[in-house]
């Protein structure tokens, strides 16, 4: 198995790292798997001006809102680190055939703000399907000896693989994502503006044009460009009901682009121990976005 390690002193700079997405991908090799790559970003913290983007966008300044938002605070600022990763001219697979399917944001204790941390991500584990593999990538926020916060994301990769069917820890959020009805009241409406979507890549690192420019989105087949699913999480967790306990996982199932202009309906349920929500978008039947809070 190939290992690369890559350690960064600075923010990877996102424009770079979209030239990689030029580059030949060196193709699948069922033997190899997904290579043995960490990336570390030392110094990584997350700012108060990068919390005050997330309370605007969550339509909150509050204190328990600011509180659930850093959940969501490491995976929407360390993001890039992951871009960096898929991103890696050594990748086997080529990034534009990645697509985000869920996430599961695990808070263990208090994430210190504006403080220089360590910030370290690697893939897990794989999944080979009939028409897809999907990747585990691993983001662990380490301040001194703590580790306070982790996420799993899982990517999927659309084609046919060769290969052991499975390979390291299922850890992740599960595939099935919670039922929530849509007949349910809206708990709330609103419409999803387009106006910080640049503000959102230089947050996130991820300059997919998808997310910025309608004309390339209508091109490749969608209807227009599409938010950032981060800030779509933002904005949930900003209009959800609150909890009596800080919420300490979080996990998110991607199913749909969530269009600029269009309005979204936010329906939610209560559980034995959290929350599930869906997110709809009008005109389409399906969610965009679900998520079980505990």
């Amino acid at each position: 198995m190939t290992t690369h390690h890559t350690t960064y002193t600075a923010p990877p700079f996102g424009p770079a790292l979209m030239l990689n997405a030029f580059a030949p991908s060196r193709g699948w090799n069922p033997k190899d798997g997904f290579p043995d790559f960490s990336f570390i970003w030392r110094g990584y913290q997350i700012s108060p001006a990068a919390l005050a983007t997330l309370q605007r966008a969550a339509g909150r300044d509050d204190a328990a809102t600011a509180d659930r938002l850093m959940l969501l605070a490491p995976h929407v600022t360390g993001f890039r680190l992951t871009m960096a990763l898929l991103m890696c001219r050594d990748w086997p697979l080529p990034i534009w055939r990645a697509l985000q399917l869920r996430n599961r944001l695990t808070r263990s204790d208090t994430i210190k703000l504006d403080t220089p941390s360590d910030l370290i991500v690697r893939a897990t584990g794989w999944r080979v399907h009939d028409k897809g593999i999907e990747l585990d990538v691993l983001a662990q926020l380490m301040q001194g000896e703590d580790c306070p916060w982790q996420s799993i994301t899982t990517f999927y990769y659309r084609g046919r693989f060769d290969g052991p069917a499975s390979h390291g820890a299922d850890d992740g959020a599960p595939m099935a994502s919670p039922a929530i009805e849509p007949s349910l009241p809206p708990l709330t409406q609103w419409t999803v503006a387009g106006d910080e979507r640049l503000r959102w890549a230089a947050l996130t690192g991820d300059y997919n044009p998808l997310h910025l420019v309608d004309i390339y989105a209508r091109a490749t087949g969608f209807a227009a460009a599409s938010a950032h699913p981060q800030l779509i999480a933002a904005q949930c967790l900003g209009h959800l009901s609150p909890t009596p306990e800080p919420p300490t996982q979080l996990d998110l199932w991607l199913k749909g682009p969530v269009y600029f202009g269009r309005i979204a309906s936010l329906r939610e349920a209560a559980t034995e121990d959290g929350t599930t929500f869906g997110l709809w978008i009008n005109g389409d039947d399906r969610p965009a976005m679900v998520g079980a809070m505990r």
